[in-house]
């Protein structure tokens, strides 16, 4: 069979993530998204600079972070006294309040996993962009993968909400810093996760494998 009149196509091996399929997906034009044939279930997206624009948001989150841990989610005036509340002391309070199982709950969603997942996510995408991987990226990025529903800043935002509105009638709630920042920090979250193609992830990983 003559073969000079056949152009090269880089081929993608894949299995479906919900119906187990291994499939075989020819290289994606940028925007292009691949479903599976037999479920519908959506594998990828070739996406424009994934990697550079996710690194920018998971930076971007971490200083954030920082800020939003550094000073006071907001304040409680009443009675001539003050009392200031951050994400950290907001999980001490309700272990002082006997409940310990949602001072666990909110210290894991609003403080380690955040945190856990933004320096995680950097470190991978470094390794991604310098082409340097050793034996834990891979169960790395697939533990970070796992965690992302942990991630509940938006319900504890929504809860902070509306302990103000409660409050302000019986207290004077002034906004701080931290919270602007908090506020920006979900919106890097966010951003991150739409930006992040882990598709571009796994195949620098296996092409690593392969070399």
């Amino acid at each position: 069979m003559d073969q000079s009149n056949h152009t090269s196509v880089n081929i993608t091996q894949i299995a479906c993530h919900d119906c187990d399929l291994f499939l075989q997906v020819p290289q994606l034009r940028v925007g292009q998204s691949a479903t599976c044939p037999r479920c519908n279930a959506f594998l990828f997206k070739n996406q424009k600079n994934s990697v550079d624009r996710s690194l920018a948001f998971a930076i971007t989150g971490l200083i954030l972070y920082v800020i939003s841990n550094m000073f006071p989610l907001l304040s409680l005036r009443a009675l001539g006294t003050t009392q200031d509340e951050t994400l950290i002391s907001t999980s001490v309070s309700l272990f002082k309040a006997d409940m310990p199982l949602l001072s666990i709950v909110v210290l894991f969603t609003t403080v380690i996993f955040p945190a856990t997942t933004l320096l995680g996510t950097i470190f991978i995408l470094m390794q991604v962009k310098m082409d340097k991987f050793n034996d834990y990226t891979a169960p790395l990025f697939r533990f970070l993968r796992s965690t992302d529903t942990w991630g509940m800043l938006e319900i504890f935002m929504l809860a902070l909400l509306v302990a103000m509105v409660k409050l302000g009638d019986v207290a004077e709630v002034v906004f701080g810093t931290s919270l602007y920042a908090f506020c920006l920090l979900i919106l890097s979250l966010t951003l991150l996760s739409y930006s992040l193609n882990p598709h571009d992830v796994w195949s620098k990983l296996r092409n690593e494998i392969t070399q």
